[in-house]
């Protein structure tokens, strides 16, 4: 995901003018933070923003800063550095009595020298200290279809985890990891039987129950169109669910907002918007993020065959011998083997070469299966 950092936001819905506000080539390079501190293992990525006027290209990850989770009773926790600016922080069991802060270090040129090429500083970045928030269970995750044919719908329902006229908590971030299997429609021996395919996903999912009677939530977290091959033999949908505070509502709300109109999470976003994460070193560098402290439920849904919801496209894997294919497509010779096509069946004692579309015999994904997958 690439960030985007601007100093005004303008959004028309008709037509758009070219329009360069001034100062904006000041405010890229600034850090972004994402994630919630939570139980057993936090996860924080971050990144650079860019200006307005960059180019696309890939996001600009930081994959050299020293992260770690700190209690108020002194302990530290220490992240792993991941992949594509990710950390992985061993949490363990979050204490209800203790506050927990995100912290980052980061060594950087050091902007108040002349020559700063050739002098770094280390900058530190702390989240607020927050009290776990106590996350309910998930009562129930569950598919829903109109009829046949319809999309498939996704659905998570919840209850506050207090009592709901005595400061419940009513906000809530999900997140959702997709697993699937499939099988191609034709087997060839060289080729993968099954494969299976995980995504993570991308988007904010927020709900509040702010304006329920009884505090209870259900929200639609995606859709899945029916010839969806994830439908077709296996799929599973792992969520995670996280109670958050007011303030981190408000702040992923307005993220949402501006994701919304610009196509992106983090661009363009108002400079005045800000989150509860800060430089200690320089209080005057902006901080891009909102860190929250949250216990997470989980719960899982699988969808099969058996549940008759996969409608298979109309895929041509028809095979063909090599007078065929040529006839079909109005060729002189094969090979060269056209681009779409490929060898089903070799020629073998006296029978010919069999083709068929690649899309027939190939598999997306990896052969690897899970480790829990069901069967």
């Amino acid at each position: 995901m690439k960030n985007i950092l601007c100093l005004f936001c303008l959004v028309l819905c008709s037509c758009i003018t070219s329009y360069l506000p001034s100062g904006i080539n000041q405010v890229a390079d600034i850090l972004v933070v994402e994630g919630i501190i939570t139980d057993n293992e936090t996860d924080i990525t971050l990144s650079r923003s860019v200006n307005l006027t960059a180019g696309d290209g890939d996001t600009n990850y930081v994959n050299d800063a020293r992260v770690s989770v700190e209690c108020d009773d002194g302990t530290q926790m220490t992240a792993e550095p991941q992949n594509d600016g990710k950390y992985a922080i061993k949490t363990g069991k979050l204490n209800s009595e203790r506050k927990y802060r995100l912290k980052i270090e980061i060594d950087e040129a050091d902007s108040s020298q002349v020559n700063s090429s050739h002098s770094a500083k280390t900058y530190e970045y702390c989240s607020d200290f927050s009290n776990p928030i106590a996350t309910s269970e998930i009562d129930s995750v569950f598919w829903m279809q109109k009829s046949k044919g319809e999309p498939v719908t996704i659905h998570v329902s919840t209850q506050p985890s207090g009592d709901y006229e005595n400061n419940a908590v009513l906000y809530y971030l999900w997140s959702y990891v997709e697993d699937w299997e499939i099988m191609p429609l034709l087997q060839r021996w060289d080729y993968p039987s099954v494969c299976y395919n995980e995504k993570k996903n991308s988007d904010l999912l927020l709900g509040s129950a702010i304006q329920t009677v009884t505090g209870n939530l259900i929200d639609t977290l995606l859709t899945i169109d029916p010839s969806d091959a994830k439908l077709s033999e296996m799929y599973r949908i792992t969520i995670k669910q996280n109670a958050i505070s007011k303030r981190a509502y408000d702040y992923l709300s307005n993220i949402k907002k501006n994701a919304k109109q610009t196509g992106s999470i983090f661009s363009p976003i108002p400079l005045e918007l800000i989150g509860n994460i800060a430089c200690t070193t320089d209080p005057n560098i902006p901080v891009i993020g909102y860190v929250d402290v949250s216990t997470t439920t989980t719960k899982q849904l699988y969808i099969s065959r058996s549940d008759n919801l996969y409608e298979s496209p109309s895929w041509d894997c028809q095979t063909y011998t090599e007078n065929e294919l040529k006839k079909l497509l109005n060729i002189d010779q094969i090979p060269p083997i056209p681009s779409d096509y490929t060898t089903y069946q070799e020629a073998f004692y006296g029978s010919p070469a069999i083709y068929v579309k690649k899309h027939c015999i190939e598999c997306d994904g990896t052969s690897q299966k899970p480790d829990d997958w069901p069967n």
